[in-house]
């Protein structure tokens, strides 16, 4: 959705934009809470935006690198690179110097743009600062298009360029590679409007619709939280800073914010109904659908969230190539599901269940599903050969271009999609699509480690595995052993070097042989069963020696740094309070040698086993004041954490901020 161009000229994208700028030009479009802009106000900026990003070389067909800007700025920006005929992609925070230089090279962007200076690290394409053009100044004064006419600003790059815009590109996202290297998906106008309107029609969305936007800035998820909402006028709510809030600051948004759409992927989407419960509270009122997607749902989740009478769920089904999101699934759950479907396509979409030949299977059988339509991507940026392979021709006379997912599912009789796993080894984490290739190459370069496997941790479903086989014939060869912390760190530089945060295993193991299957391929089912064995001995023990390692480990004994706390006869709480946190490290991240002075992330915490650490630490402590996730990223040891849970509870009790301060992300 572009800001207002020349009417005679503009794209559908344009056009669609124009006409809800003109029916809702003083409604709100983007509001953080704190600040809120109109439709209208929205439009000058990203005019503004869009006069920027031309004069400094962005076009029809050339990409705009956004990076470094709060989400309500992002959305400003997305917009306005539209008005200017250009393509947007996204570097997300944290992104590794040589990810960033791989993914402005996948997409030849011709500018880096966003806030004050340009990131450090790594060379890029030219810097262009935003700043006076999303703060107002370069706009206050501009015109705005008359609502009942054509749109004046001549930004629509049909006008400007000749000939039909429909087919350029809108945005580009990034997915995994087998080879490391990141694969660009160049998703054009025509598809991000059919999208739009299909997904907002879906859902019933109205102007009186207020949808969170969650999502990392590079995930295609934010665009089914922007632009959806946008075609009908609604309101996107933007969060103040670009982390993820835990479950408590989530459900302190959503109420206060009146938001009534929201949209999760699976484990975070589990970590907030696990707050629920153990609160025994219910959604807010005003939410009236949470889009749940990303990986496989349990049916008793699902079942579990509806009896206690929470907002409707919708299970979403997606890919990056197809534009975002194909099929959707609403409730009730039938008794005897045993799978929550992935549901029926959108209007934008057509999903078919084929053999290996391509061939429409029969209702009820399973194969390959594919998906066509006006959703679909070109192909991949500068990469002939996976367009090929995942990009194929149907079989049948006169049939279309499809995209191969690599999921498998089957068509039930009322006509919903059931997903049934993968046929390949590709894992699906936290909404990200990874290769387990692209992390196994970096592993496998370090000289001590001749062979590693990565899998998708079965139990906390949020986070990777590997397992690795020593170089070193000589090495022990029975048995699974994790690693020591020193191997951890050294071999996780190269994964942590090149890949985001998200991609790094959290627990590694060493072993002397991997199980095959008949065709002497590697059996990663039976190794997932080998890991999760290991893991449930290892949690098991986890549960059982933090009490005796609190009598035997010197660090115990002496009590806690600064403070005295823990030192018999000065707080008597502080040796239980360290137990009890050193117990819940070890079970989250099956460790039971876990020390006081480790900390969590470099351990193998990432954000969400943080939320559910704090949720755990609510029930031990219900009196604490302030805890959320944030605090486990300042205090990341047993130790800090126990010293302020400590003092945290001598702290009188303050009024909660209405917008807590984000969590950083990994």
């Amino acid at each position: 959705m572009a800001a207002s161009g020349t009417a005679g000229g503009a794209d559908a994208l344009s056009r669609l934009w124009h006409e809800v700028r003109a029916a809702h030009g003083g409604r709100p479009a983007l509001t953080d809470g704190r600040r809120t802009m109109t439709y209208r106000q929205v439009d000058a900026a990203a005019r503004a935006v869009a006069g920027r990003l031309t004069a400094a070389g962005a076009g029809p067909g050339r990409y705009v690198m956004l990076h470094g800007l709060a989400p309500m700025d992002a959305v400003v920006a997305m917009l306005g690179t539209l008005a200017a005929g250009a393509a947007f992609a996204v570097l997300e925070e944290g992104l590794p110097d040589a990810a960033r230089a791989a993914r402005c090279a996948r997409v030849d962007a011709v500018l880096l743009a966003g806030r004050d200076c340009a990131p450090h690290g790594t060379a890029t394409p030219p810097w262009t600062d935003l700043g006076p053009q999303l703060d107002g100044t370069a706009h206050e004064s501009a015109p705005t298009p008359d609502d009942g006419g054509a749109p004046t600003a001549g930004l629509s790059c049909a006008a400007r360029v000749g000939g039909a815009a429909s087919d350029r590109p809108a945005y580009a996202m990034f997915t995994s590679g087998s080879t490391g290297e990141p694969k660009a998906v160049g998703i054009g106008r025509e598809a991000l409007h059919g999208f739009a309107l299909a997904a907002a029609a879906r859902l019933g969305l109205g102007p009186e619709d207020r949808w969170l936007q969650l999502a990392s800035l590079g995930f295609d998820v934010v665009v089914e939280e922007v632009f959806p909402v946008l075609a009908r006028g609604g309101t996107v709510v933007c969060r103040p800073g670009t982390g993820v809030p835990d479950p408590e600051e989530l459900h302190g948004m959503l109420g206060a914010l009146g938001v009534t759409t929201v949209e999760l992927s699976t484990q975070y989407w589990r970590e907030y109904a696990h707050w629920l419960d153990v609160r025994g509270e219910t959604t807010p009122a005003p939410l009236r659908r949470v889009l749940v997607g990303g990986e496989r749902m349990d049916p008793d989740d699902w079942r579990r969230w509806e009896r206690a009478g929470r907002a409707g769920l919708v299970h979403v089904y997606g890919l990056t190539e197809c534009t975002v999101t194909s099929t959707m699934y609403e409730g009730p759950l039938p008794d005897d599901a045993s799978e929550v479907p992935i549901g029926t396509p959108l209007a934008n979409a057509e999903v078919s269940v084929r053999d290996s030949a391509r061939r429409p299977v029969p209702p009820g059988t399973v194969g390959e599903i594919h998906i066509g339509g006006p959703s679909l991507a070109p192909g991949y940026l500068g990469d002939p050969e996976q367009t090929a392979r995942r990009f194929v021709t149907g079989p049948e006379p006169g049939g279309g271009r499809l995209y191969a997912t690599g999921d498998l599912g089957r068509i039930l009789p009322d006509g919903a999609v059931e997903f049934h796993g993968r046929a390949d080894d590709q894992i699906k984490i936290r909404g990200h699509r990874l290769e387990p290739a692209s992390v196994e190459r970096l592993l496998t370069a370090d000289p001590a480690v001749a062979q590693a496997v990565v899998l998708l941790d079965a139990r906390s479903r949020g986070s990777l595995l590997a397992c690795l086989v020593p170089a070193d014939p000589a090495a022990p060869a029975d048995g699974v052993l994790p690693v020591t912390a020193g191997q951890r760190a050294r071999l996780l530089a190269r994964v942590t070097a090149e890949l985001p945060g998200w991609a790094a295993p959290q627990q590694l193991f060493w072993t002397g042989s991997l199980p095959k299957n008949d065709h002497g391929k590697v059996d990663r089912r039976a190794l997932a069963a080998t890991l999760m064995t290991a893991q449930a001995t290892t949690a098991a023990q986890g549960t059982t020696t933090a009490g005796a390692a609190a009598t035997t480990d010197p660090d115990l004994t002496t009590g806690l740094a600064d403070g005295g706390v823990g030192v018999p006869g000065t707080d008597p709480g502080g040796q239980e309070t360290l137990d009890t946190v050193l117990r819940h490290f070890r079970v989250l991240l099956a460790d039971p040698g876990l020390e006081p002075d480790a900390d969590f992330f470099a351990s193998g915490g990432q954000s969400i086993l943080a939320m559910r650490l704090v949720t755990e630490l609510r029930a031990d402590f219900p009196g604490t004041v302030g805890l959320r996730a944030t605090t486990v990223f300042d205090h990341p040891t047993p130790r800090r954490l126990a010293e302020w849970l400590s003092s945290a509870r001598t702290r009188p009790r303050a009024v909660p901020a209405l917008f807590p301060p984000a969590v950083r992300k990994d």
